[in-house]
């Protein structure tokens, strides 16, 4: 007979999967990379916009910096009132916007709105092409792809960049092609529209084999949402050491000030050119899906929030939560232990202090897990953070907060973190800070901040 003094406790976990990969220790968008006051990456770093660090600064890998792009796309149509579907069926494999350049280089960036229902299977590629008699010409002039991972079920703008930048001169006619190789009526792909059709002598159209001779293109009635970046800026690498006297290369428009490979540039390792872009790998309709799936749990109230939505554990507490929202703050301090059952998405601010510990929920086993602010995150003193358990498994924390130029994820006082995540503001580190992989529109390393890349993560 059981004791009336047992109670049963069972805990559950939630858990959706989608795959991100990071490739470096450190990408950053077009706000760069600073680093000053003995700041090291223990690994690669990938910037769009410029390196520079002062006063000890070391990379222990290899550093690219792209060639910088205007601020604003040189063309756009951003208006959208409606979906359009394709690879619906074999006649709508394939679709197209046409554009009109309005200056002339090379084509650095390119974004389209697009969407996913269900789980296509593919990658799509993505082409542009010359025009052809107003239909895109049947081969292309660059390529590139997008993973069905990187694309939510709410629509949002998917970056992509070109390893062979096209050039295009001012005032002709270009076509952005999506293709793709099969279709499906549940797993298909949804690209926003324009139905008024405004963009004077460009429209969008869609076919069943876009690189046929005598395909036949039928209009989507509308302009199809993209944007597209013309033309580049110079950027550098200045003021750091990069690798040590048998490793290290650096690619980039401009060397400063720099030592690769064991001495100053420019020599054999100091590679003057134009890398083409990698862009950041979390869209916002992927945030938007993992939004949804935290507040499926439901939205956290009394007795575990307060009042006003606020979620707080301190002077060694421990608590779990999961899948769930939480519409105020979310803070642990003072040796709080927290354990994370499913995706959290905190309306508030993140705030992380005084030898506290977030943790994974041993149910994620392999897989790994987020916490999502639309506010700032600020981590300090000792805090760190602890997968589930298996050493494939990491915390992700993500700040969705735009503000391209503040700081809006702050990692110090020898804080352990895991994967920093900030694609629409800057990320600092300082005073013994350290994480797994931190990607951000632009990063800050100070004073003894160190990010260690583990590979495959």
């Amino acid at each position: 007979k059981r004791s009336q003094n047992e109670r049963t406790i069972e805990t559950h976990v939630s858990i959706s999967t989608a795959s991100v990969n990071f490739f470096y220790g450190i990408q950053v968008s077009d706000g760069g990379l600073e680093m000053s006051n003995n700041a090291t990456v223990n690994g690669n770093v990938f910037s769009n916009g410029s390196i520079v660090g002062l006063s000890g600064t070391t990379i222990t890998g290899d550093a690219i910096v792209a060639g910088g792009i205007p601020a604003n796309p040189a063309v756009e149509w951003t208006t959208h009132d409606t979906d359009h579907v394709f690879a619906t069926a074999s006649t709508n494999r394939d679709i197209t916007q046409s554009f009109t350049a309005t200056a002339g280089g090379a084509l650095s960036k390119m974004s389209v709105y697009l969407a996913k229902a269900g789980s296509p299977s593919s990658n799509l590629t993505v082409r542009i092409t010359t025009d052809n008699g107003g239909k895109p010409n049947s081969s292309d002039i660059a390529n590139t792809t997008i993973a069905p991972s990187q694309v939510g079920a709410s629509a949002s703008w998917i970056d992509v960049s070109f390893s062979s930048p096209p050039t295009l001169t001012n005032g002709t006619k270009y076509w952005i092609v999506l293709d793709y190789g099969t279709n499906s009526a549940s797993n298909y792909w949804i690209w926003r529209k324009d139905t008024s059709d405004a963009y004077a002598g460009n429209t969008g159209q869609y076919t069943s084999n876009w690189s046929s001779g005598s395909a036949t293109w039928t209009n989507v009635g509308g302009d199809l949402a993209f944007r597209v970046w013309i033309g580049g800026t110079t950027t550098r690498i200045e003021g750091v050491t990069i690798g040590n006297v048998s490793t290290g290369t650096g690619r980039a428009n401009l060397f400063v000030n720099t030592s690769i490979h064991g001495s100053s540039c420019l020599n054999a390792y100091c590679i003057v050119e134009n890398p083409a872009r990698a862009e950041l790998p979390i869209s916002d309709g992927v945030i938007s899906d993992w939004k949804d799936a935290a507040a499926a749990g439901g939205t956290c109230g009394p007795p575990t929030c307060d009042a006003s939505g606020n979620y707080k554990l301190t002077n060694g507490a421990s608590g779990s939560l999961g899948p769930i929202k939480i519409n105020g703050n979310f803070e642990l301090d003072n040796n709080a232990i927290f354990t994370m059952n499913g995706t959290i998405w905190v309306v508030g601010e993140i705030k992380l202090s005084n030898n506290c510990t977030f943790k994974l929920n041993p149910g994620y086993g392999s897989f790994s897990g987020g916490i999502i602010t639309d506010g700032k995150a600020a981590i300090s003193n000792n805090c760190v953070f602890q997968g589930s358990g298996n050493p494939a498994s990491y915390v992700l924390l993500l700040s969705t907060k735009n503000s391209l130029l503040e700081e809006i994820i702050t990692v110090d006082n020898n804080s352990v973190g895991v994967v920093y995540y900030a694609g629409k503001g800057r990320i600092k580190f300082s005073n013994n800070a350290t994480a797994k992989e931190a990607t951000a529109y632009g990063i800050t390393l100070d004073n003894n901040a160190e990010i260690t890349y583990e590979s495959g993560l």
